[in-house]
Order: C-alpha cells, then structure tokens, then sequence
C-alpha cells in the first residue's frame, strides 16, 4: 500500500488567512497561537515560513496594501478621461466598499492598526512600516493634486499636501465609523459633505 502524498503548504493563501485574522483582530489581539491554529501549523513551520509574528503581520500588511489598497488607490489616477472630483469619488466611494464589505472584517487593516502603532505591545518595526506606508499614500496624493495643478486643471493656490492630509483624515475617519458598523449610506453622506469642501471643480 503506498504512502499517500504529503499535502503542500500554499504560502500564499496562508498569507491571506493570516491577513484576515490581523485585520479583524488587530496585532495586538492575534497571538502566534491563533496563527497556528488557523494555519493548521505548528510555531516552527510558521517561523519557518513567515519569520516571527512581526514579520508575518509586515508581510500581511503589504499583501493587504497590494490586494486591496492599491487598486482602490488607482481609481485616483485612473481613467485620466475623468474630472479631478469624480475621480476622488470614485476613490473615497471604493474605499467605504472596502471598509464595509459583508465578507471582509469591517474597516480598514491599515488604519485599525495605526492606532495601536505607539501603544507598548507594538513593535517599532511594525510602527515605521505603517508610517512608511502612510507616507507613500500621502505622497501620492500630493504628487497627483500638484500634477493636476501643472495641467492647469487646479488653481495653485491650492495646497496640494494639505487637502491630501484632509482626504487622508476623512477617510481615517471613515473606516473607523465602518468598523463600528455605520450604515453605507451614512459614510456615502460624509464623502459628498467632504467633496463639497475640496477646493476641486465641479464634473
């Protein structure tokens, strides 16, 4: 009788999985037991693969931004054929689709763990990743509203670093009040009261 063949470890998906619990419980609230458990692995195959709790949770954090917060963060860019103002429609409305989507943890995993980042049972590696993070979406923003100055598309009188700390903070604000199980339509409100305050034309 032969020896059935050993079931391969998809890393990628347990990447996924892993995500998950971080994003619905939060770094703090996720222990190296709860991975494991899970994963279906043991603490060595799981350090094996993904380094300390640390690591995975740094690694967990780029998969989210690549997987989910990346393509929300293009409908910024794309399709250029769009106005400024219903591209960042379209952004801030793909971001409340995110946050309150019925088969994901509610919220956003960047910002639940923004505010754990500088409490005691945060890593420091983990707090610069997520400043990093914060600070290349900002970026982002900035170079978009200065791109769209050059284009003569929006006055230059605008600060573009300061409305992308606005946009950032209403959505911050958004995914907090997700998480805590705000209707869609009420953030949908929010997002149309901060269009009607950004110094952005009409479409």
């Amino acid at each position: 009788m032969s020896v059935g063949r050993k079931r391969s470890f998809d890393k990628s998906a347990a990447l996924d999985k892993a995500m998950r619990l971080f994003w619905k419980n939060g770094y703090s609230g996720t222990s190296v037991s709860d991975l494991t458990e899970l994963l279906g692995i043991n603490k060595p195959s799981l350090y094996a693969a993904f380094g300390n709790k640390e690591q995975l949770f740094t690694s967990a954090l780029q998969h989210y931004r690549s997987s989910y917060g990346e393509p929300v963060l293009d409908k910024l860019d794309n399709p250029q054929s769009l106005p400024l103002r219903d591209r960042i429609q379209a952004y801030m409305t793909g971001v409340i689709d995110l946050v309150s989507d019925q088969h994901s943890p509610k919220g956003c995993l960047f910002v639940k763990s923004s505010c754990e980042s500088g409490s005691s049972w945060m890593p420091d590696g983990v707090t610069e990743s997520l400043q990093d993070q914060g600070l290349q979406a900002r970026q982002k923003m900035t170079a978009l509203f200065e791109d769209e100055q050059q284009q003569g598309r929006l006055s230059r009188e605008v600060k573009a670093n300061e409305v992308a700390d606005y946009l950032m903070s209403v959505l911050y604000g958004i995914s907090v009040m997700a998480r805590q199980g705000r209707a869609r339509k009420d953030l949908i409100a929010i997002v149309e009261m901060a269009l009607k305050t950004l110094p952005v034309g009409e479409s």
